[in-house]
């Protein structure tokens, strides 16, 4: 029995390194702008990544289309930074006002990622979880939300969002949606930090969201991955250990049902 688990456990990182190695899209960056540039034969890779999306339960999908990845990521950003530019570019690109601040895995790499940065996000993350782009039925999520997506800039004390090449699954509800948002983050900070300090962080990203309904979603997600889920959480997770993962879901159930419960 404890053979099984160990090589679950080693299939699960193997897949889950092959998962990271994979990048749809290039990105280069001048003082102005960030373009963005679907990489040549594609198609197949992304084809390939939505069926093992599907099969892991992770509730995205990639935009096989470039044109419809195009279109997605300049509506997103359009809706959530009005005022800052964002073109469409020939040969497959998008080109998107440079915004300020550094990525949250970068702060935290440096050990200078600290509850005010972890709440703005929450904040902003939110303010993004209200809006809906135009012609669309439901509340707009990102999908993809981990740390390397969010910019924190500390003189403005505001946090971005950013990179927008995944949607959630069309028949999700938006508290669905938005709980995957909170979890996929939450996985990444328990990858990154230590124990004690991502504890930390993810109470005050928890409190600082706040909104109920979506605490309430995020709780039935918070159960041990099944299958192919493993090696989704895996790369999700920074390719955390069992063991830490099953300490992190009991704290994050903790401190979800404190922030949730009805006797407040």
């Amino acid at each position: 029995m404890r053979w099984g688990r160990a090589l679950t456990e080693l299939w699960s990182q193997g897949l889950g390194r092959a998962i990271d190695a994979v990048r749809v899209n290039a990105v280069t960056a001048d003082a102005t702008f960030w373009v963005k540039r679907r990489r040549f034969g594609m198609g197949a890779v992304i084809a390939a990544g939505n069926v093992f999306l599907r099969l892991s339960r992770s509730r995205i999908r990639m935009f096989a289309s470039c044109s419809r990845w195009q279109e997605w990521e300049l509506a997103s950003f359009r809706l959530l930074h009005p005022g800052h530019a964002a073109e469409l570019r020939r040969g497959g690109a998008v080109a998107l006002e440079a915004l300020p601040g550094e990525s949250l895995d970068r702060l935290l790499a440096r050990g200078q990622l600290t509850a005010q940065g972890v709440e703005a996000a929450a904040r902003e993350l939110r303010r993004a979880h209200a809006l809906v782009l135009p012609g669309a039925a439901v509340p707009w999520s990102h999908g993809d939300m981990h740390l390397k997506n969010v910019l924190y800039d500390a003189d403005g004390q505001r946090a971005w969002l950013i990179d927008f090449e995944t949607a959630h699954e069309a028949d999700l509800s938006a508290e669905e949606r938005h709980a995957d948002d909170l979890f996929v983050f939450l996985l990444d900070l328990a990858g990154r930090a230590p124990e004690d300090v991502a504890e930390v962080l993810a109470g005050a990203f928890l409190r600082a969201y706040g909104r109920e309904d979506v605490l309430r979603a995020l709780l039935a997600r918070l159960q041990p991955p099944r299958g192919l889920e493993r090696a989704l959480w895996k790369s999700r997770s920074q390719h955390l250990r069992e063991a830490r993962l099953l300490r992190w879901l009991e704290f994050l159930r903790r401190e979800v049902l404190g922030l949730t419960r009805t006797d407040r």
